[in-house]
Formats: structure tokens, C-alpha cells, sequence
């Protein structure tokens, strides 16, 4: 890569962007955990936008506490979407850095690609894991100060990274995804966060598939290189988002 083109760098979501399910739904519902009364009243809340993800999160993960073993075994039933290892590898070709930033639970995450043998630069969720000793360690990445709705701060994230001088293209599919992609240049979105973008009149690129997203870039990497590549964006700031005054 030449020393004065920008560097490119792909940040994705993991439940239901890299992976064909949503995780921790699936952890959830097949323990019965969206049952729990307080899951249920965080749920109501969140889907009445009366609270972020960090509500929810509190609410539902702590009862995984004495579950590893079942969740071990549900890790077993997902896989990745179709082409992400393809679409990975052409990462690598590239010298693009990829990071795995999600809301979810960073022990599923790393489980995961370990024993699907995916390889990325970095993950980054929230440190909700088990010990080697099997006990349970609670935490939320979100260190904002300014804000306190998502447990993963993901906006934070991609501003740094965009401050560090890396364009950004954002591949997602949820509603952390939206603050998420604010500050990224090219997003790649389905889902829901394509329904809120296409409300917001927001460009970004359609997929289903991993094999989607590989079909454009193949096409127009030159373009991603210098920059000029169609779709790219100037910045949004979602009014939920604030950050500390520097």
C-alpha cells in the first residue's frame, strides 16, 4: 500500500452481521432467560426507546451466571454468514485490518472464532465472560462518560478510529449499528439498520450475503483506495450519541 494513500480499515458487528444468527438472542431464548420478569420489563423499555442496549444488557446477562455448560453446547448450533471467511481473506490480501466490535458478549465471540478458526485483527464487546475456573465476570465496554445508553459504545470506536486516520468501511445489521456507523465512511448495512438508514435518506450498500459485499469491492477497490468510492459519507451524529468535551 502506498504511503500516501488513506489506510482502509473494516469494523463489522458480529450477531447477525458475521454470524447468520443472533447470538445472544439465541442464548437468551433457548434458556428461556427473555422470560425473566426484569428481562421482560428492559425489553419493553428498550423496544419504547426509554432506555439503550445498557439497560438491557444489566438486565438479562448476569443470568447466564451459572450457564456456561448450556451455553457452550448452544455455541455449537451457529455459524458464520455465507462468504465471511471469503470476504476475510480478501481482508488479508488487502492488508485491511478487521474489527469485531458488537454489543454482545465477548466469551461467545471469542469461543466462536476460535473454534471456527476465524482470525481478525481485533475484537472488542462487552467483558462478559466465565473465568478459567468457570466463574462468571460481568462488565460493559462503554467507558463514555457522556453516555450511558449502549453497553458497547460503538460510536466511540469508529471516532477514534476515524481521528487515527483510517477511512472506515462499517458492515451491520442493528441498532447499535446505526450510532455505530455515524462516523464510518462507506456502510454496509441489512436489516434494520438498513431500514433506519433508508428513513434517515443515509447511503449505504445492501447485502445479505458476505458474497455481496466481495462482488462491490472487487469492482471498485481502486476507488476504496484513493477514497472517492460512491456512497461515502461526510458524518452523521445520532442525537442519542454524546461524548465527553474535549
Amino acid at each position: 500500500m502506498s504511503m500516501n494513500r488513506p489506510k482502509i480499515a473494516v469494523v463489522t458487528d458480529f450477531d447477525g452481521t458475521l454470524m447468520e444468527q443472533d447470538v445472544g438472542d439465541v442464548l437468551m431464548e433457548e434458556l428461556g432467560i427473555v422470560h425473566a420478569p426484569q428481562v421482560m420489563e428492559a425489553s419493553r423499555l428498550f423496544r419504547e426507546k426509554k432506555v439503550g442496549s445498557l439497560a438491557w444488557i444489566e438486565a438479562a446477562y448476569p443470568l447466564l451466571a451459572s450457564r456456561q455448560a448450556q451455553v457452550d453446547q448452544l455455541l455449537k448450533s451457529v455459524h458464520l454468514r455465507d462468504g465471511a471467511q471469503e470476504f476475510l481473506d480478501f481482508c488479508e490480501q488487502k492488508e485491511v485490518p478487521v474489527t469485531v466490535l458488537s454489543d454482545g458478549m465477548q466469551y461467545y465471540i471469542e469461543q466462536i472464532l476460535r473454534s471456527q478458526q476465524v482470525q481478525v485483527t481485533k475484537v472488542i464487546g462487552n467483558p462478559i465472560t466465565y473465568s478459567a475456573a468457570g466463574q462468571f465476570q460481568f462488565g460493559v465496554q462503554n467507558t463514555n462518560p457522556a453516555c450511558q445508553w449502549c453497553g458497547c459504545c460503538k460510536a466511540s470506536v469508529v471516532k477514534q478510529m476515524k481521528a487515527d486516520g483510517w477511512l472506515i468501511m462499517y458492515i451491520g445489521d442493528g441498532s447499535s449499528d446505526y450510532y455505530g456507523s455515524a462516523f464510518a465512511d462507506w456502510i454496509f448495512a441489512r436489516a434494520s439498520l438498513a431500514n433506519y438508514l433508508r428513513e434517515e435518506g443515509t447511503a449505504y450498500y445492501p447485502f445479505e450475503t458476505f458474497h455481496d459485499i466481495l462482488a462491490i469491492l472487487r469492482a471498485n477497490w481502486p476507488l476504496y483506495q484513493d477514497g472517492t468510492a460512491a456512497g461515502r459519507l461526510s458524518g452523521r451524529y445520532p442525537a442519542a450519541c454524546q461524548f465527553p468535551v474535549s
